[in-house]
């Protein structure tokens, strides 16, 4: 595990490492020493599969001495860390290099530099994004992220056309301009699109219940598994510890309060406002008229004497008798749990959102300008579980009067109503341990029985650079496809060579796998995912490599093999558009040489639909065939919940017409009617 050097990337990465050693895998949790120190102590029945490796922090030049975090820095000295975090590469290596037991690393955004050397080492990589799906969609693709179609910081200020639901997730004109501040050399972007280019499987903190579209449209413009981890919740089980004297005086003051009366206010420790911000978010706070706690902390580096007049004069005084101000570290979620705590102003961090909705309380929203937390703002607003504080879009200024109504709107007012029963209502997601650990569990599983081997497409004249697959090209270009998938065998022999593979499950196109596989001692399963009645017609596999059927009219009837009644044969014009898509191994010699080669063939169908035409393929193979079911995806519990575009069409559309009366029309990304097309149909 190497989380990047903040305690909000720190924390939750400790959380899947606490999971996956339950799970009895030993984790190298790498970082520095001093973030070691500030982790929580493990259980003991954890220690064991928990080693801590701290990597000592270079020195650079602008990085004050001692500091290992983004907390302990403005935001303009960030670059230095990043610089400093880079120069972990060399011990980073060191200790690969005398760990050949590790195989996998789950990684944060900023160690651009670390795929050449995990593959060097042959370790699989992990992307772990500890924010949300629509954060990441966002973003798009990765040729998008390393110089798309976006230049201009008002580019930015659009929801992507990408993202194909409807959404309001942009950011505004200052938050793009602020967000620069703290980029190094290589920006945030390239270090991410380069890490997501290189590692095998893309997890997010999230889930399927909350963002069902953005993890849809990231699946589609990464081509590779997104895995949600779940919002990893902080745990509740600690939260009446009765040993902390701070927390007895603040929850006797907070007993005193009504039920969800007071509001919480706390900016992170890594956003920073200026003395004049500060002032206009203290007046707003005042002119609200409610109950609150406000955390304060010490801006990085700053004396105090001048982190005293952030606050503005007397307004404690004027406050004192409905209000408290924290200094530095407070129990936030101790606080938030609170039965008189009714809403949160909160900087957006993911983190203290997950925290909020976890125990159904309603967002006050007031994003700081870095990261993503303009755009978690965005989605708190649409999703209807929070209010955003109107700010100026170019120079995000803000007035007080505005500030208090806010507040007031998600604490009191009417209006309000409908949000903070949203909010409560979020606790049954952001809360649920029992779903988070369920994608833990799928994410463990994953990683433990599946290792992705990935090969670069050979170039091949006539192949668009970039296509790796049918939907990216039209059906004239699918033979260079062909000759382009055909010219790994040199890599894929390479790979068995050096693993202990026992049996390959393929697909009808590669059809040199047996000459490959024999030698090496490894049994053929041809897995094709066409039906019984589709193969039965293209017959065994002497017919396929050609003593049969010279012409396509040939294909329009029913062959002789077929021994009962039945219509199944191409139309004129099916056969002639299938052959455009053949290159000089035609898929018929592909499918009649892999079935010579394989032990069994194995096809998705079931003896209840098709028992004539699997007893055939037997007989017409000379060898096993085996229907592995029909394989139906799964619908989704809770549908209407868990994606906005489906509610609108069932509530709007479908719910208003007869029963059995709409018709579905649907292509797929390949439809050029090829040779199964006819017959299934």
């Amino acid at each position: 595990m190497f989380p990047w050097l903040a305690y909000g990337h720190i924390a939750p990465y400790l959380q899947v490492a606490k999971f996956l050693a339950q799970k009895n895998h030993h984790i190298y949790y790498v970082s520095t020493p001093k973030n070691i120190s500030r982790l929580p102590q493990l259980p003991p029945t954890l220690c064991s599969n928990i080693t801590f490796i701290p990597l000592s922090l270079p020195h650079v030049d602008g990085l004050p001495p001692g500091v290992e975090s983004t907390s302990e820095l403005p935001i303009h000295k960030v670059p230095y860390l990043k610089k400093s975090f880079d120069k972990l590469e060399t011990q980073l290596t060191e200790f690969l290099e005398r760990s050949p037991q590790i195989k996998l690393i789950i990684h944060d955004f900023a160690p651009y530099w670390l795929p050449p050397m995990a593959n060097q080492l042959r370790i699989n990589l992990v992307c772990f994004s500890i924010f949300n799906a629509s954060s990441n969609a966002f973003l798009g693709s990765t040729s998008e992220m390393l110089g798309g179609s976006r230049k201009s910081p008002e580019d930015f200020t659009v929801v992507p056309t990408w993202m194909d639901y409807p959404n309001n997730i942009a950011f505004k004109l200052h938050e793009t301009f602020s967000h620069k501040e703290c980029e190094d050399i290589v920006s945030d972007v390239e270090r991410y699109a380069t890490v997501l280019l290189n590692c095998k499987i893309l997890t997010l903190r999230t889930c399927y219940e909350f963002e069902p579209e953005a993890l849809r449209v990231l699946g589609k413009i990464h081509q590779k598994p997104i895995v949600p981890l779940g919002l990893l919740s902080p745990s509740l089980s600690n939260i009446e510890d009765k040993g902390d004297e701070n927390w007895k005086a603040l929850k006797k003051w907070l007993d005193s309060k009504q039920e969800k009366s007071v509001f919480y206010v706390a900016l992170g420790s890594e956003v920073s406002l200026s003395q004049q911000s500060m002032h206009e978010l203290a007046f707003g706070i005042e002119k609200s008229g409610l109950p609150f706690i406000w955390v304060v902390r010490k801006p990085p580096l700053v004396e105090e004497q001048f982190a005293e007049v952030m606050i503005p004069p007397e307004f404690e005084e004027r406050v004192s008798k409905r209000g408290m101000v924290l200094r530095g570290w407070a129990p936030q979620l101790r606080i938030l749990a609170h039965s008189s705590v009714g809403g949160f102003l909160t900087h957006c961090g993911w983190s203290s959102v997950i925290e909020s909705l976890g125990l159904g309380k309603p967002l006050i929203l007031f994003p700081g300008g870095s990261a993503d937390l303009g755009l978690i703002a965005r989605l708190m607003h649409w999703k209807k579980v929070g209010f955003e504080i109107e700010r100026n879009d170019v120079d995000g200024s803000f007035k007080s009067d505005l500030v208090a109504a806010c507040i007031k709107r998600v604490m009191v007012d009417p209006e309000g109503e409908q949000l903070r029963a949203n909010a409560l209502a979020m606790k049954e997601i952001f809360g649920n341990v029992e779903l988070s650990n369920k994608c833990l569990d799928e994410f463990t599983q994953l990683i433990e029985n599946i290792t992705f081997v990935e090969f670069s497409l050979p170039q091949v004249d006539g192949l668009p650079p970039g296509v790796e697959s049918t939907a990216e090209v039209p059906i004239e270009n699918v033979p260079y496809l062909k000759n382009a998938y055909d010219k790994l065998q040199g890599p894929l022999t390479e790979f068995l060579k050096n693993s202990n593979v026992n049996w390959i499950i393929h697909d009808f196109e590669p059809y040199w796998l047996p000459g490959v596989a024999a030698p090496l001692g490894i049994n053929l399963v041809l897995f094709c995912l066409f039906n019984a009645t589709a193969l039965a017609f293209l017959g065994p596999p002497s017919a396929l490599l050609g003593e049969f059927r010279k012409r396509p009219e040939e294909f329009t009837v029913v062959p002789e093999w077929i021994d009962y009644p039945c219509n199944i044969a191409l139309k004129h014009h099916e056969i002639v558009n299938h052959i455009k898509c053949m290159d000089d191994v035609s898929d018929f010699q592909r499918m009649g040489q892999l079935i010579q080669g394989s032990q069994f063939v194995t096809t998705r169908a079931c003896f209840e639909f098709e028992p004539d035409e699997i007893k055939l393929l037997i007989k017409l193979y000379q060898k096993p065939v085996v229907p592995v079911g029909l394989l139906p995806p799964s619908l989704p519990s809770n549908e209407d919940k868990r994606d906005d575009k489906w509610g609108f069409l069932n509530s709007l559309w479908l719910e208003l017409n007869n029963r059995g009366t709409q018709v579905w029309p649907s292509f797929d990304s390949v439809f050029w009617g090829k040779c199964g097309s006819g017959v299934e149909r």
